[in-house]
């Protein structure tokens, strides 16, 4: 996998990213902070679109989308073929959601998940590999209908 992560969020999750791009880039990951500035108000659609479009265009990366509720952010990041947006709200989740559904894209939500949980979120859905077999023919039906 690519070390590339790319991240954003409306303004409703901006502590959210900081945090998680500063955990990150400890962790040894380029990462690609798409966002606005943190002190822009902006609408979750657009930067929903950026992350889903740059995980698309480079290969093996991975992205980041936080919002409220996570809600707005994986609606419209599943609006894109190829990506595979899940929310993930605890650990169990994010590595079902990557050895079931091979998702390239982690949406949380800021007021659902306090900061301190996140890391092993993402930890999980970072490491966690694809486990393929039975449910790659899935994953291609998600791609065909």
């Amino acid at each position: 996998m690519s070390k590339t992560i790319f991240i954003s969020s409306d303004h409703n999750a901006n502590a959210a990213r900081a945090y998680v791009v500063e955990m990150l880039v400890q962790w040894g990951y380029d990462v690609k902070d798409v966002g606005q500035p943190y002190d822009v108000k902006v609408d979750y659609p657009y930067e929903a679109a950026k992350v889903a479009q740059a995980v698309i265009h480079e290969e093996g990366s991975r992205g980041i989308l936080m919002c409220g509720t996570g809600t707005g952010m994986l609606i419209m990041a599943n609006r894109y073929p190829l990506v595979r947006a899940g929310l993930a709200t605890d650990r169990a989740t994010a590595k079902l959601m990557r050895e079931h559904n091979d998702c390239n894209v982690l949406v949380m939500g800021q007021w659902r998940t306090p900061l301190g949980q996140m890391d092993e979120i993402i930890k999980t859905f970072l490491d966690t590999p694809f486990q393929g077999g039975r449910h790659v023919v899935r994953i291609k039906m998600l791609e065909d209908l």
